[in-house]
């Protein structure tokens, strides 16, 4: 490797490091016309999310890749999170994007809208991996980019998780939720406010529309974000999960969750004072930390119809520039990337759920319960996905800065849960109206 902005550092290897890697540098097959050698070139490799956590395993599983394939050098660069998508507009805008990246489908679309990146049908079809891609994240995948084409590989899935304690439920003597019912009624048994106890932390704070729609969508069983061209958002199911959730606030929730984001209720959950918090797999490390063995972790529970239904995170995922000139090799080392062992490698490190199948039966995997339940809610066939509409312009800037003092009106009791779902609808329908227009729906 060369040219990398961060410092390599030195770090252990986990179970997965004694990889058969004979084979990764012969089997990739290609569509015809890929352009480019598939076997040579150097090829730039922006990662959205470096940090010293995850770009060590960038850098482990890239060393890996070029000793089975000596033509190809890859030059990492690592991006910071909350400034990557700029970047790459930056370098869209002077000619200079990379040959591949990482992006979330958070913001893939804007950069199909541009034609900026290429479409993956035609490589994954002559893939030998093609079918061990889990379908309903591919699927889902397809349709933050527009619903026709493949233009971001996911390489990770982190579920919205039930994080709860473990020895409170214990000591209580009750079961962890699999239905909201059992949801609500644990967290008014755990709540004791005279011993500085609640059963829950609800996010008012930065962030937390994502997490109230995971609660929506999981408690209705409503499986699409649109029913033709009007949100489904303030159906009267919708409204009634909103007033039940928030009616959470401030009875069986810490008062200061009308402003919290991740790091407070991180702190509230491992300092000893919730039961329970929502949120993605992406915690494990920090409770595990905090509270070791004290932790367990349940998926959402299944919604009044008896379905389970989960809202996606955006997905992380592998893409190739239009502008790149070595396309067969970047889908090359794309395809080593998402194989069985590097998923294994790059996602038992992070306690996340490989996207390739073959990869979650690997040991490390059984260890982690959170991962386990999560993967359990994947692959049971009758789970549904819902898929949030990142193709949508308008809609990161609605979710993440327009409905977010709606919200905390909503749990300090300024505004309705009707109102509060009316304009969330209102805004999304005028999002979706524009979109169809310039599609010419």
């Amino acid at each position: 490797m060369k040219n990398h902005t961060l410092t390599r550092r030195t770090f252990l290897v986990g179970a997965v490091a004694t990889l058969v890697l004979a084979g990764c540098g012969s089997e990739t097959s290609l569509p015809d016309g890929a352009l480019g050698d598939p076997n040579s070139g150097t090829l730039t490799f922006w990662d959205n999310n470096a940090g010293p956590d995850r770009t060590p395993l960038y850098e482990e599983l890239i060393r890996r890749f070029e000793s089975a394939n000596p033509g190809i050098d890859i030059e990492y660069v690592g991006l910071p999170s909350d400034s990557a998508q700029q970047k790459y507009q930056t370098a869209l805008a002077g000619g200079s994007a990379p040959d591949l990246g990482i992006v979330s489908t958070a913001y893939l679309a804007p950069l199909v809208a541009q034609n900026a990146v290429i479409p993956l049908d035609d490589f994954m079809a002559a893939s030998p991996q093609k079918d061990e891609y889990d379908p309903k994240i591919i699927e889902s995948a397809m349709e933050s980019g527009g619903g026709e084409n493949l233009y971001g590989l996911p390489f990770t899935s982190n579920n919205a998780t039930l994080w709860y304690r473990a020895d409170w439920f214990d000591e209580a003597g009750i079961e962890p939720p699999d239905t909201w019912d059992e949801f609500y009624d644990a967290a008014d048994e755990l709540t004791d406010k005279s011993d500085g106890r609640y059963g829950f932390t609800i996010r008012g704070g930065a962030g937390s529309i994502y997490p109230l729609l995971q609660h929506m969508f999981a408690t209705t069983g409503i499986d699409n974000f649109f029913d033709g061209s009007e949100s489904t958002v303030n159906r009267p199911e919708m409204v009634e999960a909103i007033e039940r959730f928030a009616a959470l606030y401030d009875v069986d929730t810490p008062t200061a969750d009308v402003n919290n984001g991740f790091p407070q209720m991180v702190a509230s959950f491992g300092g000893g004072s919730v039961a329970m918090m929502q949120h993605n797999l992406g915690s494990l490390s920090n409770h595990k930390k905090s509270l070791g063995d004290k932790v367990g972790a349940v998926a959402l529970p299944l919604a009044d119809n008896g379905v389970r239904t989960v809202m996606t995170d955006p997905f992380p995922s592998y893409t190739v520039f239009k502008s790149s000139q070595h396309q067969a090799a970047a889908w090359k080392f794309l395809e080593f990337m998402t194989s069985p062992d590097s998923q294994a490698y790059w996602n038992e490190n992070v306690g996340q759920i490989p996207v390739n199948t073959i990869a979650r039966s690997a040991p490390s995997f059984a260890e982690m319960p959170s991962v386990q339940a999560a993967q359990a809610a994947l692959d049971d066939p009758d789970t549904v996905l819902v898929t949030p509409p990142d193709y949508l312009p308008d809609f990161g800037k609605i979710v993440q800065v327009q409905m977010l003092g709606q919200w905390q009106k909503v749990l300090i009791g300024q505004i309705s849960a009707q109102d509060f779902a009316d304009d969330f609808a209102e805004k999304l329908n005028r999002s979706k109206a524009k979109y169809d227009a310039r599609q010419g729906n």
